[in-house]
């Protein structure tokens, strides 16, 4: 891209901007993702005036996808730009109070991407993440018609590929060692470690499960229980799952894709034909 300097001071002008409005969906608790028809790149949408983005947002939810807008402040933007490259963004369109201009989210903000080993823990899991938020966006549509074969058949095409990276991934796992008596030695056995579960809409146990580093960060900074993590790969999760669980939570402060046992028994399957 021709990085003129009429280009390079807009970039400059959002950088130093006060304050955001992000467009985020009511259906994912993430911001809302589009992928361009054209390009295919995938990108959200900040604006500078609140008021422009609540008009642009409301004409979304005639559409049926519900949205919301969020304020991002100066001092919480690094963070907002961070978590773009973690869930797969690679573009940044901005309404700057007159129309839209469109940056490359790497020239607002240079992220360092970590190394990771075979152990390693996952801090880096964009492409599992892209695909949940695209798939649950339109899962999540309030007011389809089951009748829409179109529809089906992309949401068929969406969870395939969703599919397909989640027996790809790493994920973690929460262990609570609130109740270790002396200091947590993970190769020490008979310590008194529990399990951290949730509930569902029916009252079923849920494991919570993250696909990053971050999105266990989110789980846990307001967590009571004493939390440390593990590395576990996708043909760990169901040894891993405890007997009382309906199945996984995925990211259960972000997307909360619900992984049930005769799922992940399905998908295990499938990967060893």
């Amino acid at each position: 891209m021709d990085m003129s300097v009429d280009y390079r001071l807009m970039i400059k002008n959002l950088q130093e901007m006060e304050t955001l409005f992000v467009a985020f969906s009511q259906t994912t608790r993430m911001p809302y993702v589009e992928c361009d028809e054209e390009t295919f790149d995938d990108q959200v949408y900040l604006f500078a005036e609140e008021e422009e983005a609540k008009s642009w947002a409301k004409e979304y939810g005639e559409k049926q996808i519900p949205l919301r807008v969020a304020k991002v402040n100066k001092e919480q933007m690094l963070m907002f730009y961070t978590s773009l490259h973690l869930i797969g963004v690679n573009r940044i369109v901005f309404h700057n109070g007159t129309e839209f201009t469109y940056f490359p989210l790497e020239q607002v903000v240079t992220i360092k991407k970590p190394e990771q080993g075979a152990n390693a823990l996952p801090e880096n899991n964009a492409i599992l993440q892209l695909t949940m938020i695209y798939f649950l966006q339109e899962l999540r549509r309030p007011g389809q018609s089951v009748q829409d074969q179109d529809r089906r058949k992309r949401l068929q095409d969406m969870e395939q590929e969703m599919m397909v990276n989640l027996v790809r991934s790493k994920y973690i796992m929460a262990i609570d060692i609130s109740k270790v008596e002396g200091e947590f030695n993970p190769q020490k056995p008979g310590q008194n470690i529990q399990i951290p579960y949730l509930k569902n809409d029916k009252g079923e146990i849920m494991q919570p499960l993250f696909s990053d580093v971050w999105e266990f960060q989110k789980f846990s900074q307001n967590a009571a229980s004493k939390l440390r993590i593990v590395m576990v790969p996708f043909k760990g999760l169901l040894p891993s799952l405890v007997k009382e669980a309906r199945g996984y939570v995925l990211n259960p402060a972000g997307v909360g894709l619900m992984l049930l046992r005769e799922k992940l028994e399905l998908l295990s399957r499938q990967t060893e034909e």
